[in-house]
This record gives structure tokens, sequence and C-alpha cells, in this order.
């Protein structure tokens, strides 16, 4: 499903990064200080037990009232990653007011989706070492559940990010200084 090329007078930021790698916990504290006004992606993924219903980055729904979206042409791009049954839809960029930027997150190699209806988004990959990335996603996988491709895909998802992203930070211990660099 794809809709009409949208140019943006305003800057569009997209978030880009492996799994585990920090980009929601960067994402929450760059809206905490009115930063972004971030358009959520819709999933059919169940909430984690370490994610509320209310994320900023994620709708979560059940999959008749995605379907229904879907019907009514709601998204501009539905997907499904690493595998799994569960469905993404990407809405429509929601417009900020000055000073706040609009802002989405997205696979890196969802991009080229992206593309076919916004141009000239500003891309920001957020990226950590291999082993913390791991660690994450153990923590959040207790059980091994969810993590195969996750995990294998880190190195090539990585590589195509930079060939895109206009800036890449790596994250630490303290996000703020990123969102230092952001703002």
């Amino acid at each position: 499903m794809t809709a009409n090329f949208v140019q943006r007078p305003e800057p569009l930021l997209c978030f880009i990064g492996p799994s585990g790698a920090g980009k929601s916990t960067l994402v929450r504290a760059l809206i905490t200080r009115n930063a972004i006004l971030l358009t959520p992606t819709w999933t059919t993924r169940p909430v984690r037990y370490d994610e509320t219903a209310d994320e900023p980055d994620h709708h979560f729904v059940g999959d008749a009232e995605f379907t229904a979206k879907v019907n009514r042409g709601g998204f501009l791009e539905v997907v499904q990653l690493f595998g799994l049954p569960h469905r993404y839809g990407m809405p429509p960029i929601r417009r900020a007011d000055a000073p706040t930027v609009a802002a989405i997150m997205v696979r890196a190699s969802l991009l080229h989706l992206l593309d076919r209806h916004y141009d000239n988004p500003v891309i920001y990959q957020i990226e950590d070492s291999a082993a913390e990335i791991e660690r994450r996603l153990h923590e959040r996988y207790p059980n091994g559940a969810n993590m195969g491709s996750r995990l294998s895909d880190h190195h090539a998802e990585a590589e195509a990010g930079r060939l895109r992203a206009q800036r890449v930070f790596v994250n630490g211990p303290d996000t703020t200084q990123i969102c230092d660099a952001i703002c």
C-alpha cells in the first residue's frame, strides 16, 4: 500500500539503528525535552515486560483494529519484521510546530519505504557495541524468543544505516550527551 509522495516544508527526523541500540530510550528523552513530535508506528506485537501500552514509539493494537485501519487506508506502509507474525504500520507523519521537529523511528532496511512518501528526511543512527546490544536483548527476551534474527542481523543493519545516516551516535550510559548534540 502506498500513498502519494509528500514534500515536507519542515524537517523530518528519522531515527534508525539495530534492535537494542537504545533508540527508544533516546526518543523518550527527546520527547521529554519537547525537541521532537514522534509519530508512533502501529503494531500487533504484544507489549514486552519492559514496556507499557502507551509507549511513544509504538501504538499497540490487536489484529482486528490493525486490519480495520489498513482497510481505511490509515497506513502509508505495512510490514512484518524478523520473520515474526506481528505487523507494523507506518501512519502519515504528524506535523510539528517549531521548534519541535517531526520524527519517526524505522528500521534501516525500511528507509526505502519512507523515501516513497517523504522527501529528504534527516536520518540519525543510534548504535552500540554488539556485546551491549546482545546484553540488552537478553534482558528484553530472557528466554531467547525473538532474538535470533535481531542479533544475526545486527552488523548488516548497522552497516546499512551508516550508508544513509547523516549522523551516527554511539549510545552510552548517559543519553543526555546525545540529546544535547541533537537539540
